[in-house]
């Protein structure tokens, strides 16, 4: 079985989903992940999830280290850009794993080798095209390969000596692979939220199975995270490797979280459940959430963030990078 290693730089007061988090990696004990943070809290950290404690200013340290220009890390997010470049950065944390990737830590894992086997991690040297969950081999070719340069793109210099954000850790490096005529691994084997819905709607997958959003909740049980969703007057099940929440103003109801327990997740909460619960009227009322009150709770979980200029800026960021990944 081949080695995994997912690398998380985080800085500042980790989510309140994060206990949720490191149950879902708990379950994946083959998988082991490794956060460089500053926040202290006691978490009741699994065998596989290492934390290594460092200051920001430690942490834009050791990165400028690597280079002879001055990279610009303005903020915490900015480091987002710098992904691809963690195979070289975290080289002595990795030596021991045969994959490395980096993901978020706004999502819930199910069972990542139903959907990461061996055959195509042997296939790709890249498994993964979003931000929220990518792999690379671990070797010093694939390691090396964002400092491509590509004609009529940005590269890892433009990138890495500019404060603004350049999502380089999904167009840009999937750039260079396509430039490059190097396959990688495009399966939609995860469950990728869209952020302002007050019901959930699944991006990235193929508009034949739009019907499939209208009604529906997820349930995590047993390490694994399965769609519920109503058609033709059933419910209906299917699998993912994880469920990204993307930022969601969504409300954890419990205070630990427990492996053995059942956890349902609607529109705006995550709580435990008797699965039996989970009827055809429990999805058709849970599966959307009052408008109202939603977009309250969007105002106040970005009520320091959000201005007209950051607004129109998100807006545009939002359609360039739609545009770069051909989405209409």
């Amino acid at each position: 079985m081949k080695k995994i290693c997912y690398i998380i730089p985080y800085f500042g007061k980790l989510p309140k989903g994060f206990e949720m988090w490191l149950l879902s990696c708990k379950k994946n004990e083959t998988v082991n992940w490794i956060i460089y943070t500053d926040d202290k809290t006691e978490f009741n950290y699994p065998q596989n999830v290492k934390v290594k404690y460092y200051s920001y200013e430690e942490m834009k340290n050791k990165i400028q280290s690597f280079y002879n220009f001055k990279i610009e890390i303005n903020r915490p997010w900015k480091l987002c850009d710098f992904r691809p470049a963690y195979g070289e950065i975290f080289k002595d944390d990795l030596k021991d794993y045969d994959f490395w990737g980096y993901c978020d830590i706004d999502l819930i894992f199910g069972d990542i080798r139903k959907f990461i086997t061996d055959e195509i991690l042997e296939k790709y040297d890249k498994i993964g095209f979003q931000g929220h969950s990518t792999l690379y081999k671990n070797t010093e070719e694939v390691n090396k390969r964002y400092k491509t340069i590509i004609n009529e793109k940005v590269n890892y210099k433009n990138v890495f000596q500019d404060s603004e954000p350049y999502f380089f850790d999904e167009v840009g490096i999937c750039e260079i692979y396509d430039n490059l005529n190097i396959p990688y691994y495009k399966g939609v084997n995860f469950a990728h939220l869209n952020c302002f819905t007050n019901s959930f709607f699944l991006s990235h997958l193929p508009d034949t199975e739009n019907y499939k959003n209208k009604r529906q909740v997820f349930i995590w049980k047993n390490g694994k995270m399965l769609r519920y969703y109503l058609y033709d007057n059933k419910i209906l099940k299917e699998e993912f490797m994880y469920l990204h929440l993307f930022c969601r103003p969504i409300s954890f109801k419990e205070k630990k979280y427990d492996e053995s327990k059942t956890y349902v997740i609607y529109p705006d909460v995550v709580k435990e459940i008797d699965e039996s619960k989970v009827t055809y009227n429990f999805i058709k009322n849970k599966g959307k959430c009052s408008a109202i009150k939603f977009y309250i709770k969007i105002a106040y979980a970005y009520r320091k963030k959000l201005t007209l200029k950051k607004i129109i800026s998100k807006f545009k960021s939002k359609i360039a990078l739609q545009r770069a990944r051909g989405i209409k």
